[in-house]
């Protein structure tokens, strides 16, 4: 069980060095498409001519997750997004996740990139998102920004879609902790029901399968939540800051019996709203016309030198 390592670099990838750690970055969603430290892969992204599966490290805005059968209204106005997920009939994880994102700044170890959300059908707003992928000391660093360029305030959401593990170690031989006390129970199109309260900590994840938003999450003294996912190789931490007050773990059960991928690696992605968000309101982020917003998450394997 191996991860994939790019090696056909197309005029819209760029890769990222620092001292012993490597990303390569996509044009394509803006998307992780790979990071190693002192050699070892951390995130599990895609082969050469491959199509990035199940998202794979993209940014998901102006919404993470699922908005049920793509509908929601606002100041008493019907809206309807087109529906990218069939077999559930929801509009899942935004506009942008194709998108060939534009080049704003690139340097040995960063890079940013900018993507324009004009007014269409379903989202009648202009939003410009940006993100930045920053080799540090610390591990790799994201941050995502936003702002309203329209005249009307915008309802917002994003999340980055990246996958982490170990090779040679599938989902069933490792651990995983969250910092969160709710996760959200779902019905059978995996739309929310409630939040309900957590009987036991996440831990050993043999046999479990998720694909499930938490809440609540608890953060250290520093201000930031941490997620670690771990096993006999090391253990991996994914930060995030306050903007983040949600989490979706995913499994990659959804692959079919027989492919590599299935329950290879754990996707984390620290949201900063729920599903179904645009609908609830729970945690949207609001922004008034010229308004902006930034955030910032990472990642640091425990084997990276310092």
């Amino acid at each position: 069980m191996t991860f994939p390592t790019p090696a056909i670099l197309t005029d819209r990838e760029w890769v990222l060095t620092r001292a012993d750690e490597q990303a390569v970055v996509s044009a394509r969603g803006g998307a992780l498409r790979s990071y190693t430290a002192a050699g070892r892969p951390v995130v599990d992204g895609w082969a050469d001519a491959e199509v990035p599966p199940a998202f794979n490290g993209a940014v998901l805005a102006p919404w993470p997750n699922r908005i049920r059968d793509g509908r929601w209204s606002r100041g008493g106005r019907a809206h309807q997004l087109p529906i990218n997920e069939p077999e559930r009939g929801t509009a899942l994880h935004g506009l942008v996740i194709w998108t060939d994102w534009q080049l704003v700044a690139h340097g040995p170890e960063a890079i940013m990139l900018s993507c324009r959300i004009p007014a269409q059908p379903g989202y009648p707003f202009q939003v410009e998102v940006g993100v930045t992928w920053s080799l540090t000391e610390a591990g790799l660093a994201c941050e995502l920004t936003a702002i309203n360029t329209g005249p009307t305030r915008a309802p917002f959401g994003v999340a980055t879609h990246a996958f982490f593990g170990f090779p040679d170690r599938g989902v069933d031989e490792l651990t995983l902790s969250l910092p969160a006390r709710t996760r959200q129970a779902v019905d059978e199109r995996l739309l929310p029901l409630e939040t309900v309260a957590l009987s036991r900590p996440l831990g050993a994840l043999r046999g479990v399968e998720l694909d499930t938003a938490y809440t609540d999450v608890t953060r250290d003294e520093d201000g930031l939540a941490r997620a670690r996912l771990s096993c006999d190789q090391g253990e991996i931490e994914v930060w995030a800051d306050a903007s983040f007050g949600w989490w979706q773990l995913y499994t990659s059960d959804m692959f079919d019996a027989g492919d590599p991928r299935r329950r290879r690696s754990v996707a984390i992605e620290p949201m900063t709203c729920g599903p179904d968000a645009f609908n609830s309101g729970r945690d949207l982020i609001e922004l008034a016309p010229g308004q902006s917003w930034s955030g910032r998450w990472g990642v640091r394997p425990s084997w990276l030198s310092t």
